[in-house]
């Protein structure tokens, strides 16, 4: 699969996942504009934001991510469209001409950096954008090693959603594949099946490797980044962090900041 249909499919594929789009709207409008949202991908956040008044940068390093996000907005308002700034480089090793009030990372995105380094490099780069009083704001899961190890290649049903544009009904499973406790990384594989109206059925595999980040390690980690969480939360409604939450959702300022 070429890099635009990958994106066109990553676009379809995620279209379902809104349950934490009023989290980012509330982040926004407690910190204002513009927003820096990093490893956007097509635009899930941005586009949302965007809809708000809040102007939005878009940062990522698949130019047909972006591209998909421009053809996206081309529906939109004009004065909707104007508000998002496509940005393509490593959200690794950035330098963009301003600072922001707020830094977003949705969806795991900071767990798909497997390699310690690179996560390093990433908070230290969103660190020497942030504006003064500004905040970096992102999720990523809360590990339950023994489940992991426990449910290791069992195929479990990841919901569903219809595509009214296409008519297409997407079925997402998924199992885990491995697990190294020492580096933390996790692989594991989506399947996602087609059906179709007309009866017709396609299915595709989507394999990936991720960190998971015990809270401990992600605490340290900011740290070295020069970085401090202000609020830990377990869930996109607010609610703490607490041992069995699935999420891990962080409210970060410069170390040394005043709360």
């Amino acid at each position: 699969m070429d890099e635009r249909e990958y994106a066109r499919r990553f676009c379809l594929e995620h279209a379902h996942h809104t349950e934490d789009l009023d989290f980012w709207r509330g982040a926004a409008r407690r910190q204002g504009s513009p927003v820096l949202d990093l490893g956007s991908a097509t635009g899930r956040v941005a586009r949302a934001l965007a809809h708000d008044g809040v102007e939005v940068w878009a940062l990522d390093g698949s130019g047909a991510m972006l591209d998909q996000l421009a053809r996206r907005m081309e529906s939109e308002p004009a004065e909707v469209r104007a508000r998002v700034r496509p940005v393509c480089a490593d959200f690794r090793d950035f330098t963009l001409d301003r600072r922001f009030p707020l830094i977003v990372m949705a969806m795991n995105t900071l767990q798909v950096l497997t390699d310690p380094d690179d996560r390093l490099a990433c908070l230290r780069a969103a660190r020497r954008h942030l504006a003064p009083g500004g905040e970096l704001v992102f999720d990523v899961d809360l590990p339950d090693h023994a489940e992991i190890i426990g449910a290791m290649g069992v195929v479990c049903d990841s919901g569903h959603h219809r595509d009214e544009a296409s008519g297409v009904t997407l079925l997402h499973t998924g199992w885990y594949e491995a697990f190294d406790p020492a580096t933390g990384t996790l692989d594991y594989t989506m399947r996602i099946e087609d059906r179709h109206d007309d009866g017709a059925r396609s299915v595709r595999f989507r394999h990936h490797s991720v960190h998971v980040f015990p809270p401990a390690e992600l605490h340290l980690l900011l740290g070295h980044a020069g970085l401090r969480s202000v609020q830990a939360m377990g869930d996109f409604d607010g609610s703490p962090l607490v041992p069995h939450s699935e999420r891990q959702i962080h409210r970060c300022i410069a170390a040394g900041a005043a709360p």
